[in-house]
């Protein structure tokens, strides 16, 4: 494996060219000594006499053509902040759409971007957006990943005038990172969206068929004799909650407090800091019936480890949820009761005590990234039914978690990580430690690149014998032009578990992908652009080695100039396959015929008032196993006016003749493994409405109902070679399970960075064996089950120690 390593490695250095040099734009900020009124009216005397920023180029749809639309831009600033003023002229000013939005949503609307890369590493950015309406919204960019969970406090002003619209940005130098030298010279581009005509612009051109975008900006200087301020920021909060569950007859109610700290360590660092934390507002989790042997992995919601996170996403080992997710022994406590005893209260989730986390960039390149939490001891509640006495009975003890990121920038947007995550567990003894190293390089012209890592787990526990596990990557690919291919290598072992911190579905893995693209940028005929990509994947297993599976997946997509697209994706499997995962049990695979899958989706224009997504999927396979799968997605969406609109997806998934574990016992020494025969169905509906007040209120509304079923035909006893025989087993695994949530939000904005929020949950779950045929009759047994409202307020204050100092 080394050879293979140093032979792509040396492959790659010889394909590498002397690049010519890029040219990039160049404009000059202009220092002022008062700064205008931030009210998007660009008619303030210090505007006159400044560099103006112009000629823009298509970005989309003709990439490379010259803009029809005039934009121009000017740059000055003062000791505090950088502040930008954008004219973008427009001929039917009446026309520009300017749908409101939520913060950091954006809808059908024209909206300007401002992009400032501080240390022109061509890496990391912030992006900084207004709409017409003035709505508000920024992102972190690393490595062309933009981090929408990033909030940014920055004013901004937008205004519609005869001649088109203008915006005005104030960025403090604190919401900023940026090297401490005497003069600045920052990456920076400004991109233009002109929503009714599909027309994106920038300022310094940025060529599709050149890998990223935040390496292709241009050049912002004139900034001198600027000093990093003091970057300090409290936002304490304070909520209330009252809670009620269809079977008890009063509400709970339950005060919380807590504190969110944000420090500049220096110009390059910052230190998050969570007190107390409260996620009781956090959007609701879209449960499922997982009948597979994989974990679910649910999206993580909760800010504080959704922002400033991305250096902690180095190698896949970091998965947030563990941290504050369910007990360790959460379904222990139903084993431990004794006679007359029933579960008074068991909490789902641990509490977590406090979380921190640093993270920056220094000018010389070099990332680094720590985070820690904590999570007290989690108990269950027992209640004896006749003394009416209570236990307890822990579910969690202490944990420690933490994670520690170095990550070093190199020339041609290349890069370095060393990482390790380590979860302790004190009361338990035991320690799981993850470490390993990621790469990428990538050639001078940014053409070609060699992109690995390597990782090793190890689980200590006391009376068991240490686990090491291990996990490689080795990729070589053409990343630039309209024809792209790779080679990826991978290896996982038996033993590698990163899951106390990470998130990984299966190990045991030794996987080879080749990949091939062809891409379209240019308009041709009624095509706008076009996407084509083929991979082949085989896969084995690694201890003992045997193989697993062979398939050729495909994807392609067009989008038209109608703003219509059309996509047809799949994959084929013209041989069986084993699945070492599905059995449940060590050394024992199930056999699964030769298959082939397809799926076509169509998505109209999101700028007409009504849009619709639609998505439809067939699959078979070809043997005694006759598993067939049937999928339908429907997705209409309709825009009232420019403050109301609503969505509804409906999604309906139906497998018959599929097939999965159902049980395992031991007879006489031996394991017996039972499949079962199933048909099952999946049925989800989601709605979505939001009604913006203005830029700064809003009012949202989402309910999801989500029905699932699995009925089982027959059974059989799973052979060594992976095929059934048949067997008198026959216990009821019949499932019917639903799943019911809402989430009502008002959010009103009142000061920058702070917020008054009023929340409403409603959710249901409920699981029987009985299955309901009919959907009214299945709807209102789901209605009959338990159910948990939640009604709660929460007010987060936003302060400034730059701010306080200022007024004092």
């Amino acid at each position: 494996m080394i050879r293979l390593t140093l032979l792509v490695i040396a492959l790659f250095f010889s394909l590498c060219q002397p690049a010519q040099a890029i040219l990039k734009k160049e404009i000059k900020a202009q220092r002022v000594h008062q700064s205008p009124k931030i009210d998007g009216i660009l008619e303030d005397a210090v505007w006159k006499n400044v560099p103006v920023a112009k000629e823009f180029i298509q970005l989309d749809p003709d990439n490379g053509m010259p803009s029809n639309f005039k934009t121009e831009a000017k740059f000055i600033y003062t000791d505090n902040s950088l502040i930008v003023g954008v004219m973008m002229y427009d001929d039917q000013p009446d026309k520009i759409l300017k749908e409101l939005s939520k913060r950091d949503d954006i809808n059908n609307s024209d909206f300007i971007l401002l992009l400032i890369d501080p240390f022109n590493n061509g890496l990391d950015a912030f992006e900084f957006i207004i709409t017409p309406m003035g709505v508000q919204i920024d992102a972190k960019v690393v490595k062309d990943r933009e981090d929408n969970n990033w909030d940014g406090v920055w004013k901004s002003g937008a205004h519609i005038g005869k001649n088109g619209w203008s915006a005005e940005f104030e960025i403090p130098y604190s919401a900023l990172r940026f090297p401490k030298k005497d003069v600045q010279e920052w990456g920076m581009n400004i991109i233009r969206n002109i929503q009714r005509e599909k027309e994106k612009v920038c300022w310094n051109f940025v060529d599709k068929k050149v890998s990223g975008w935040v390496n292709q900006a241009g050049i912002l200087k004139g900034i001198e004799n600027i000093k990093p301020p003091t970057r300090l920021s409290f936002s304490p909060y304070f909520s209330v909650y009252a809670d009620k569950s269809s079977d008890k007859s009063s509400f709970e109610t339950n005060y919380r407090g807590g504190l969110d700290l944000k420090y500049g360590l220096n110009e390059s660092f910052t230190l998050d800091m969570m007190l107390i934390p409260d996620f009781g507002q956090v959007q609701s989790d879209d449960k499922i019936l997982n009948l597979s042997p994989y974990e679910t992995k649910f999206d993580e919601k909760r800010q504080f480890f959704t922002e400033a996170t991305e250096l902690f996403n180095r190698g896949d080992i970091f998965y947030s949820k563990r941290i504050g997710g369910a007990p360790k022994y959460l379904y222990d406590v139903e084993d431990d009761l004794g006679d007359n005893e029933i579960i008074d209260e068991n909490p789902i989730e641990a509490k977590i005590i406090n979380s921190t986390k640093i993270s920056g960039r220094t000018s010389k390149g070099l990332g680094i990234g720590f985070l820690n939490s904590m999570v007290r001891n989690t108990y269950a509640k027992i209640k004896d039914t006749i003394t009416g006495s209570k236990r307890k009975f822990k579910t969690q003890a202490f944990a420690n978690y933490n994670m520690l990121v170095f990550d070093q920038s190199l020339k041609n947007e290349s890069y370095v990580s060393l990482f390790n995550t380590n979860v302790t567990v004190p009361n338990d003894d035991y320690i799981a430690n993850v470490s390993g190293t990621e790469f990428l390089f990538k050639d001078k012209t940014k053409t070609y690149r060699v992109k690995g890592k390597a990782i090793l787990s190890q689980l200590y526990e006391k009376g068991e014998d240490t686990q090491l596990g291990h996990h490689h990557q080795i990729a070589f690919d053409k990343i630039s032009g309209q024809l792209n291919w790779g080679f990826i290598n991978e290896m996982i072992s038996d033993a590698y578990n990163p899951n106390d911190m990470g998130y990984l579905s299966r190990n045991n893995i030794i996987r080879n992908n080749l990949y091939l693209g062809y891409h379209i940028y240019k308009p041709k005929g009624i095509m706008l652009a076009q996407h084509n990509n083929m991979t082949i994947s085989h896969e084995a297993q690694y201890s003992p080695a045997r193989y697993s599976r062979f398939t050729i997946y495909y994807n392609s997509n067009i989008k038209f100039k109608s703003y219509n697209s059309l996509g047809i994706y799949g994959n084929i499997r013209p041989m069986h396959e084993y699945d070492f995962y599905e059995p449940r049990v060590e050394g024992m695979k199930l056999r699964k015929g030769a298959s082939a899958f397809a799926g076509l989706w169509f998505s109209s224009d999101y700028r007409k008032e009504f849009a619709f997504d639609i998505e439809a999927e067939y699959g078979k396979r070809f043997s005694t196993d006759n598993l067939r799968v049937f999928s339908l997605t429907i997705g209409p969406r309709y825009r009232f006016n420019d403050k109301f609109s609503m969505r509804y997806r409906m999604k309906w998934d139906r497998q018959l003749d599929d097939m999965g574990y159902v049980n395992d016992e031991e007879v006489d020494g031996i394991t017996n493994v039972y499949i079962g025969i199933r048909n099952t169905t999946y049925l989800e509906n989601r709605i979505t409405a939001n009604y913006i007040f203005n830029n700064k209120m809003s009012l949202s509304f989402r309910a999801r109902h989500y029905w699932a079923k699995a009925e089982y035909k027959r059974f059989g006893k799973l052979l060594d070679g992976g095929r059934l025989q048949s067997t008198s087993y026959a216990d009821n695994h019949d499932i019917n399970f639903n799943a019911f949530n809402i989430d009502m939000v008002y959010s009103w904005r009142f000061a920058p960075g702070s917020e008054l929020a009023l929340v409403w949950k409603h959710s249901i779950a409920d699981e029987k064996e009985e299955i309901a045929h009919r959907f009214v009759n299945n709807l209102k047994n789901t209605f009959d089950a338990t159910r948990f409202n939640s009604l709660s307020l929460k007010l987060l204050y936003y302060i400034d120690y730059m701010s306080l100092k200022k007024r004092g």
